[in-house]
């Protein structure tokens, strides 16, 4: 992976200024439904429009993903990767889970990152090989070898509707943010997650937090997890795990030869 400087500092700022923008727009945020029946917010656009102009301001050479108004740039150029609300629903809903993940992808893989929840004002932020924190903390994960009944494991929403998930000890948990999932995973409240159908915009910016804390990745099928094909193929196409080493190892161990539906319930 190629070296690039990040200013950090301005990143985290821009993530706190783009959250007070969306907090400031929930008094009208006009609700729809797109074309696959996920709800998108007068919110959802403007923050990503901000995002984008503020960083294209600042990395004129770098490339932009973004949930509502795709891809601009080279594709071989540092990719900046934004979900301007990751978790809408909750967002629409007054479920205070939700917030700003902006995530950059050199290579196919998560160079650095911050996610920000203006509602709870919790901050997590990496750069690839520098550590991964939470509120100005360095995070470091505790693995498992077995699960208790109490423990709390993270499932998004697809991954609960096709996965048997009747087999699992633990608590499960659908927590409505995918980026608020892994970075809730890279702290330890969540002792794993499992995902499906996820794109990189949501992740991007999570994984790299997470990866820092000591956290693994891969596909339940035992391929790995490779953000760079998820790039091009629009998002997760199996079911995927991210955890410590040994608890992502206990995960997939429980639901080998598992099958889930090609097409997933939605």
């Amino acid at each position: 992976m190629c070296h690039v400087d990040i200013d950090m500092d301005g990143l985290i700022s821009l993530a706190r200024e783009a959250g007070k923008l969306a907090l400031e727009l929930t008094n009208d945020l006009k609700p729809e439904f797109k074309a696959d029946a996920s709800l998108v917010t007068r919110a959802d656009r403007e923050v990503e429009l901000f995002i984008r102009n503020r960083l294209k301001s600042q990395y004129p050479s770098f490339s932009f993903l973004g949930e509502e108004f795709g891809r601009h740039g080279d594709d071989d150029a540092p990719l900046w990767a934004v979900d301007p609300i990751d978790g809408t629903t909750n967002l629409v809903f007054g479920i205070p889970f939700w917030g700003v993940s902006i995530g950059l992808i050199i290579k196919g893989e998560p160079a650095a990152g911050v996610f920000y929840m203006p509602r709870t004002e919790d901050m997590f932020h990496a750069v690839k090989g520098k550590g991964g924190f939470w509120n100005g903390k360095r995070l470091q994960v505790q693995d498992r070898s077995e699960f208790h009944p109490e423990d709390p494991i993270g499932f998004t929403s697809s991954a609960l509707k096709n996965l048997p998930v009747g087999c699992l000890v633990g608590r499960l948990r659908c927590l409505g943010s995918i980026a608020g999932d892994i970075a809730h995973t890279a702290t330890g409240a969540l002792t794993g997650l499992v995902g499906f159908t996820e794109g990189a915009y949501d992740m991007a910016a999570a994984l790299c937090v997470a990866y820092e804390a000591g956290c693994s990745s891969a596909y339940l099928t035992g391929e790995p997890f490779d953000l760079g094909e998820i790039l091009r193929d629009g998002n997760t196409k199996k079911p995927f795990v991210i955890a410590p080493p040994s608890t992502l190892k206990l995960l997939s161990n429980i639901f080998a030869g598992a099958s889930w539906p090609k097409v997933p319930v939605k």
